[in-house]
Order: C-alpha cells, then sequence, then structure tokens
C-alpha cells in the first residue's frame, strides 16, 4: 500500500480484509505520519483484526490506544526513550542539562515527563531550563538560534520532528552550540527510518 492518504488507506485496508480470510496484519511504511497509526488503531479496534506495525508512521507509538484495539507497534515511546537517556545521563554523571522542544504536538507532556523524572529522583538534577522553539516564524533562524543561547547547559534533551531537527541543528551549529562539549539526545517518536539525521 503505497499511498498512505487517510481514504485510500482506509479503503484499500477494509478491501483487504473483506475478500480475504485473515488473521492479522503486518503493516510497514515509508512515512513518518502518526495519521497511519491512527487510522491503523480505528482498523483494528473497529474490526477485531491484530495489526502489527513495524516501521514508519505506524510504528509511531500511540497512547491511549481506542478500547478494543489489538495493534501493536514495534517502537518506543517517548517515556521510554527520556527512561534510556536518563540512566545515560546518571551513569557517566551528567546531571546538569536543558530541554529544547518544538511546537510539535506532545511536547508539554515531554516536558511534564521530564519533570517527573527529575522530581522522583534521587539524583541531584540541574535542570537549566526548558526553550520551546517556533520554526514556523522564524524561517531564517535569527530567533532560534538567539533561544538556543539563553540556557546554558552543554547537554540538550530534544524533541521535535525529523524535519524540525533539521533547522534546529543548523541553528544550533551556526549558534556554536555542536560539536566538542556538547551532548544532544532527540527524543522523538517519529524519528526513526532507514535515512540518518543530519550530522552536525
Amino acid at each position: 500500500l503505497n499511498d498512505t492518504n487517510p481514504r485510500s488507506l482506509i479503503v484499500r485496508l477494509c478491501d483487504v480484509l473483506s475478500s480475504l480470510r485473515i488473521h492479522g496484519v503486518v503493516f510497514e511504511d515509508d512515512t513518518r505520519s502518526e495519521a497511519v497509526a491512527q487510522i491503523l488503531d480505528f482498523i483494528s479496534a473497529q474490526t477485531s483484526v491484530p495489526i502489527i506495525g513495524v516501521n514508519g508512521g505506524s510504528a509511531i507509538v500511540l497512547t491511549p490506544k481506542e478500547k478494543g484495539s489489538t495493534f501493536l507497534q514495534l517502537g518506543s515511546s517517548t517515556e521510554q526513550q527520556l527512561q534510556v537517556i536518563f540512566e545515560v545521563l546518571e551513569e557517566y554523571d551528567w546531571t546538569a542539562f536543558a530541554v529544547v522542544t518544538t511546537l510539535l504536538p506532545g511536547y508539554e507532556d515531554f516536558v511534564d515527563y521530564v519533570e517527573v523524572l527529575t522530581d522522583s529522583s534521587f539524583i541531584g538534577w540541574e535542570h537549566r531550563g526548558v526553550v520551546t522553539l517556533n520554526l514556523t516564524d522564524d524561517p531564517e533562524g535569527a530567533r532560534t538560534r538567539r533561544q538556543l543561547r539563553e540556557v546554558s547547559a552543554q547537554i540538550r534533551l530534544l524533541y521535535c520532528s525529523r524535519d524540525e531537527a533539521e533547522a534546529v541543528f543548523r541553528a544550533a551549529r551556526d549558534a556554536g552550540l555542536t560539536g566538542p562539549g556538547y551532548i544532544w539526545f532527540v527524543v522523538g517518536t517519529n524519528l526513526g527510518g532507514s535515512e540518518q539525521l543530519p550530522e552536525h
């Protein structure tokens, strides 16, 4: 199914489900759209057919899922990614960090979960602030560069989409916040795929 617009995806899947005896569906796509996962979750809930999302938009972890859904996604949630990152930070005694987000849906939950992890820990975390970037209102990146300089932390946790990551890292590089001495952890449910993020 190469066409993953909502109408085509729903029609094609319903055609397949109604014409064949199917015990389950394994779904992989090359998109990074959470809409694909939402559609598959809806179809699973309505048809009671188990669906497994293994890559792309279908693997972007949704929480919570539709009631009655048997949609399994082989991906890690933002919370799981943050738990692993905080274990790495603790292991290397990197206790001072800043949070950088874009306006990507879920960014407020991301900030809240960082606070839960730091507040409920016996580690002496030094949270140096949150910077929320509005990339659509700053096409040249001047405000983004200024905002990124406002927090003084060598460790930065970035929550954004894959496309936004390119703009953020371009601005960070121009602001002198990449390279030796700076460590960025990029967190998000739609950053996977076969292509690498740009190196900066």
